[in-house]
C-alpha cells in the first residue's frame, strides 16, 4: 500500500499500452481485521458460491484429500505457531490483492491480464488468455489458478459484476467475501482515498501487507493483532510472502522464532490441511 499517488504502473487494456508513470484515484482494496477474523471459512464459501460455484480446476491447498479438485479464489490460511503447549493459531484469508505494481500484468504475453484504470482491479481477459501461466508463476502470493476445462488463468476479480451492479441494494455492492463474513471483519475500502474509512483505519490501526519485500506494492491488507496475543516478531514474520506461495510450500513453514515445531495448515472447504501431527 503506498502513501503516494504516484504510482508505476504496467496497465494493458482494451487493445492500448498506457505508459508510465500514471496517476489514479480509485484502487479498491479490501481491509481484514485480523482480531475479529475466527478463521470460520465464511468468506471462503461465500466467494466461491458467488463466483465459481460448479467451477473445477487445481486445488489451492498443499495436498489435496480426493479426487475432487475445486476451485477456490479465496483461501483461509491457519498458521500455527510455537511448541505444544504454547502454541497460538494465526487465521489469515487471503485472495488477490490487486496489487498497485501487479507483477502478474507485464509478463503476460497477450494482454490478457490487464488493471483496470477506473478502479485498480486486476482482471484476466479470458478471450485472450492463452494458459502460460505466465502469470501464475509471476504472483508472489500463488493467488492465481489455472483452469484446465477451459483452459484460462483465474482469479479474484473483486467481484465486480456485484459493485457495480445497479440491481442490487446500495448495501449489496460490495464483494461476496465481505458480504458473507459473519463478523464484519472484512472493510471495503479505496486506499488511494485518504479520507476514505478503510484507509484511515488501516493507517490508525498500523495496518500491513504481506509481502512488502516483493515489490508488488499489495492494495488489500491487514489490521494487525493485538499486542496482547501476537508478539511483534510473529506480526513480521507472517507478513513475509514466502509463507503464503502455495505453489512452492512443502506443507510446512519453520517459523525459526517459535521453535521447529510451527506448522502451516490451510483451508480448502473440506477442511484443513496439515503436514505435522
Amino acid at each position: 500500500m503506498s502513501s503516494s499517488n504516484q504510482i508505476t504502473l504496467n496497465i494493458y487494456q482494451n487493445g492500448v499500452e498506457y505508459q508510465l508513470p500514471f496517476k489514479p484515484n480509485t484502487n479498491y482494496a479490501i481491509i481484514t481485521d485480523l482480531n475479529k477474523c475466527f478463521g470460520c471459512g465464511g468468506c471462503q464459501m461465500s466467494c466461491k458460491e458467488w463466483n465459481t460455484s460448479g467451477m473445477f480446476g487445481p486445488l489451492p491447498d498443499i495436498n489435496p484429500y480426493g479426487d475432487l479438485d475445486v476451485m477456490f479464489w479465496l483461501r483461509v490460511l491457519y498458521i500455527e505457531v510455537g511448541n505444544w503447549p504454547q502454541t497460538k493459531v494465526y487465521n489469515i484469508p487471503i485472495n488477490c490483492f490487486h496489487c498497485l505494481n501487479a507483477p502478474c500484468v507485464p509478463v503476460c504475453p497477450v494482454g490478457a491480464t490487464f488493471k483496470r484504470i477506473e478502479d485498480g482491479i486486476v482482471l484476466v481477459d479470458y478471450t485472450k488468455c492463452i494458459g502460460c501461466k505466465y502469470c501464475i508463476y509471476g504472483c508472489p502470493y500463488g493467488n492465481r489458478l489455472f483452469d484446465p476445462i477451459e483452459g484460462v488463468v483465474k482469479k479474484c476479480t473483486h467481484c465486480f459484476d456485484r459493485i457495480y451492479d445497479p440491481n442490487l441494494p446500495p448495501e449489496e455492492r460490495i464483494p461476496a467475501c465481505i458480504h458473507g463474513c459473519m463478523v464484519q471483519a472484512r472493510i471495503w475500502a479505496n486506499i488511494l482515498d485518504p479520507t476514505d474509512p478503510g484507509t484511515i483505519l488501516f493507517v490508525d490501526k498500523g495496518g500491513f501487507v504481506l509481502g512488502p519485500e516483493t515489490g508488488a506494492n499489495p492494495a488489500s491488507g491487514y489490521l494487525p493483532w493485538r499486542s496482547e496475543y501476537a508478539a511483534d516478531e510473529d506480526v513480521e514474520l507472517l507478513s513475509q510472502a514466502e509463507y503464503y506461495n502455495v505453489w512452492t510450500g512443502n506443507g510446512v513453514v519453520q517459523l525459526g522464532a517459535q521453535g521447529d515445531n510451527s506448522t502451516y495448515t490451510e483451508g480448502n472447504g473440506q477442511g484443513t490441511n496439515s503436514s505435522q501431527e
